[in-house]
C-alpha cells in the first residue's frame, strides 16, 4: 500500500471534519460543537490553500491520481 502524503492526510481530515459538521447540523442542538468544527475546517482548509469562497460553501475540490491527492483546486 502506498504511503500517504501530507496532502492525503490533510484531505482525509478535512473530509472527516465536513462529514461531522453535516451530521451535527442535521441532528441540531450542538451549537458549541458546530462552532468548533467550523473553526477547525476553516483553519485546515486555509492551511491547505483553499480560498474563502470554497471554505464558506464547503465546496472543496482536489485532483486525484490513483489513490493520492496530488493537488487542490483553490478557487
Amino acid at each position: 500500500m502506498p504511503k500517504l502524503t501530507l496532502l492525503d492526510k490533510q484531505w482525509q481530515r478535512l473530509m472527516a471534519l465536513c462529514e461531522s459538521e453535516a451530521k451535527f447540523r442535521r441532528e441540531g442542538g450542538h451549537p458549541r460543537l458546530l462552532k468548533l468544527l467550523a473553526s477547525d475546517i476553516t483553519h485546515l482548509a486555509t492551511e491547505m490553500g483553499f480560498g474563502a469562497r470554497r471554505i464558506a460553501s464547503r465546496d472543496f475540490r482536489a485532483e486525484r491520481r490513483g489513490d493520492h491527492i496530488v493537488g487542490i483546486i483553490p478557487d
